[in-house]
């Protein structure tokens, strides 16, 4: 009989049964599919050289004038700056304090000798602040109970004990107890962590958003004790703008070679004014303005006028002088009125603060000597309350560009505000084309630049879509993807549902609880769009363990098995960059498993499998003496690049048979699930120098494998083909 080639229709199909899916494939792990061909992935390597701590929720990257590449990266625990292969730690400082504050840390440390803890030092700082992990940097101390000055200056991760009280673990040994350190401690506490994970108990917000409206929270709802912490990133030329999804704090890292500075919060850089004391997500939109998704409102008070003694100015520099303590800080705006040359009178910035009875601000321009006349009033903008459907907009200046520190709306800038109408939450935002995607709980809207008095149109372009997550989408070629609570969406012009061989396979698979950790990415290279999740089951993972990609030329979808928290494209960066268990990961990058720290990589488990076939609706039986294969290993490795020794690239086929389709088990899918299948499966090993193999295999129906877990293997399949004829026939 002449000999028959296998031809799969490209792609994974769980959604129809293993012989319903006849002619295509039913699983897989670490392939893809190029031009209707399944292959196996590229591998990756680790390459950052030091881990980072906690969990990567963000990975941005981009380029500085001088065309360098570095990437924002965020954790559950820090945020760093990447350059090279170097972490700078950049995370922003919460609250400093020191001897001359309230609470003081005076002699703030006390040892023990008990044994197996004399290395534990308690801390005493009245309302600290800190939460468990949170990290703390003292300076300054001297030497206690054994414990030396130099094992107490340096960075802590803090256990709480209580709100007064926490304990770090020196490298010392206590020889006593003692209580000291010190009265010139410096006590630097970071911005307090965030969960790994979202923990499970119940309160405003818990669970997924619309199964309760807003503020409310329904016997339905599952219970949250702790939300994931998400950070948002975008840059500002070389500067890096970011925000925590729960405090809302908008923060600032400005470039510097050295990269030796930390964050600070943007509201305290100087022209910074009504800067949203809370928001949800800050990103740039095309149109250069700065918004805040989910923020508080803008509020501007007002203290009673205060008259002034006086006021003097050298160039450009005014020094106000107060008849009694003013209580004004760095960086408040002042309102000065009444005042001769009328250019001293206006809305200021409070520059410095030389006495309690003095403070300086900028002229526009010099005006030489003043009255001695008018008044002032300290300006607040700490804002409104929260608004989960509110946007907020920064200013762009016409001639410099925009100014991300500038909030205050007024009729001479386009800072301003809007509100979302489709929803009761704000999810995420992201921009395409020349606009701006905004998501709820329930709708998705367009935010356009008009460029007219109102600066931004808000079109509703659908009231019947989701997001499973802030970080769930992933534009290429100027369309938005992304995955919903139970479909997959494009947005091409307009919304579209798309069709999903995968989808109740992903959908009833996926742990929801952990929704906010869904991550989306691209990988332009071979026309994909990825999304990584956590597996549902019996045993809900709380870590992303999985991946489905859409191949959006080809149209067509596959999955796998991989931890990934984060994903950029290549572009930037020669390949795309993914996270994962402290390390920044190299990918499309080898055929192997790249272990961190220069440990040996190892092979990855990749392999495709078809659903059955049959001759005559499985009327007859069959007999498969022979295969043809057909596999093309280029780009494999020829040196074991752990032993040196010589490599021999190959591959596992196997062809399975049965006599019915269901009956007992035999085999497992991916994701551990046991497939119904009463399989006799013959296989051999198949490299680049086999011309044929033998075998004998007969029943009803057949389905193909192809599987490697070796070293420098990298496999295509093309037409394979089997000698296989009717054998028989069964009423």
């Amino acid at each position: 009989m002449p000999l028959s080639k296998l031809k799969f229709n490209p792609g994974i199909n769980r959604d129809r049964t293993d012989l319903a899916a006849m002619g295509g494939w039913y699983d897989g792990n670490m392939v893809r599919f190029r031009d209707g061909y399944p292959e196996k992935i590229g591998g990756w390597q680790a390459e950052t050289i030091t881990p980072y701590v906690g969990e990567a929720t963000k990975l941005f990257v981009y380029s500085i004038d001088t065309g360098a590449e570095i990437a924002g990266l965020a954790t559950t625990k820090k945020i760093y700056i990447r350059a090279g292969t170097t972490l700078f730690d950049i995370t922003p400082i919460r609250v400093t304090y020191t001897t001359s504050t309230t609470p003081s840390t005076d002699n703030c440390f006390t040892t023990n000798t008990t044994a197996g803890t004399e290395g534990q030092v308690l801390v005493t700082i009245t309302g600290h602040g800190a939460e468990t992990g949170d990290f703390v940097t003292f300076s300054g101390a001297v030497a206690v109970g054994g414990i030396t000055a130099v094992q107490l200056n340096k960075e802590f991760e803090v256990t709480v004990i209580s709100d007064n009280t926490f304990t770090i673990q020196t490298a010392g040994t206590a020889t006593s107890a003692a209580t000291g350190g010190g009265t010139s401690i410096v006590a630097a506490f970071q911005i307090n962590i965030g969960t790994e994970v979202t923990v499970g108990g119940y309160g405003w917000s818990s669970g997924t958003w619309g199964r309760s409206t807003w503020g409310s929270a329904g016997p339905d709802v599952a219970p949250v004790i702790g939300n994931l912490r998400l950070i948002f990133m975008d840059n500002f030329n070389n500067d890096l703008i970011f925000n925590l999804n729960q405090s809302g704090i908008i923060y600032y890292w400005t470039y510097s070679p050295s990269f030796g500075n930390r964050a600070v919060a943007l509201s305290s850089l100087p022209g910074a004014i009504a800067v949203p004391a809370g928001t949800e997500k800050t990103l740039f939109t095309p149109s250069g303005h700065l918004l805040a998704l989910g923020a508080t409102s803008y509020n501007e008070t007002s203290t009673a006028g205060v008259t002034i003694s006086g006021i003097a100015s050298v160039g450009t520099t005014a020094t106000v002088t107060t008849g009694s303590a003013h209580g004004i800080a760095v960086n408040d705006w002042v309102y000065l009125y009444g005042q001769t040359p009328t250019g001293y009178s206006g809305t200021y910035q409070v520059v410095t603060v030389p006495s309690t009875t003095t403070f300086t601000y900028t002229l526009l321009s010099s005006l030489g000597s003043v009255t001695a006349a008018g008044a002032y009033q300290l300006i607040s903008y700490s804002g409104g309350a929260y608004d989960p459907m509110l946007i907020r907009f920064a200013d762009v200046n016409a001639d410099i560009g925009p100014k991300p520190e500038v909030w205050r709306p007024d009729l001479a800038n386009s800072a301003g505000f809007l509100f979302v109408k489709e929803g009761s939450k704000i999810i995420t935002g992201a921009n395409v084309r020349q606009e701006t995607l905004i998501w709820t709980d329930t709708s998705l809207s367009t935010l356009q630049f008009l460029g007219t008095a109102e600066v931004f149109g808000l079109q509703l372009l659908s009231s019947d879509t989701n997001i499973m997550g802030a970080n769930a989408y992933a534009n290429v070629n100027n369309n938005m993807y992304w995955m919903g609570t139970d479909s997959f969406f494009v947005y091409d012009g307009r919304v579209n549902v798309l069709n999903c061989p995968l989808l109740r396979y992903v959908f009833e698979d996926i742990n929801r609880e952990q929704s906010d950790l869904v991550y989306g990415g691209t990988n332009k290279e071979f026309n994909e769009v990825i999304w990584f999740y956590c597996s549902g089951g019996a045993t809900p993972s709380t870590s992303i363990d999985r991946y489905v990609v859409y191949n959006y030329r080809d149209k067509i979808w596959y999955y796998g098995q991989l931890n990934r928290t984060t994903w950029v494209d290549a572009g930037i960066s020669t390949h795309p960059l993914a996270t994962s268990g402290g390390y920044i990961y190299t990918h499309e990058n080898g055929p192997n498993n790249g272990q961190p720290l220069g440990a040996a990589p190892v092979a990855m488990d990749s392999y495709i499998e078809s659903s059955f076939m049959d001759i005559a609706d499985g009327e007859f039986y069959m007999l498969t003496k022979r295969v043809i294969p057909d596999v093309d290993f280029t780009a494999s490795q020829t040196t074991n690049p752990v032993t040196g020794a010589t490599l021999v690239p190959a591959v596992d086929m196997s062809v399975a048979v049965t006599k019915f389709p269901g009956a007992a088990t035999a085999t497992t899918d991916v994701a551990g699930t046991t497939l119904t299948r009463n399989v006799v499966t013959a296989a051999s090993t198949i490299d680049q120098y086999t011309d044929q193999v033998f075998i004998r295999a007969r029943g009803r129906q057949m389905s193909f494998k192809i599987s490697s877990n070796t070293l420098g293997t990298q496999w295509q399949l093309g037409d394979t083909r089997v000698d296989a004829k009717p054998d028989g026939m069964r009423g």
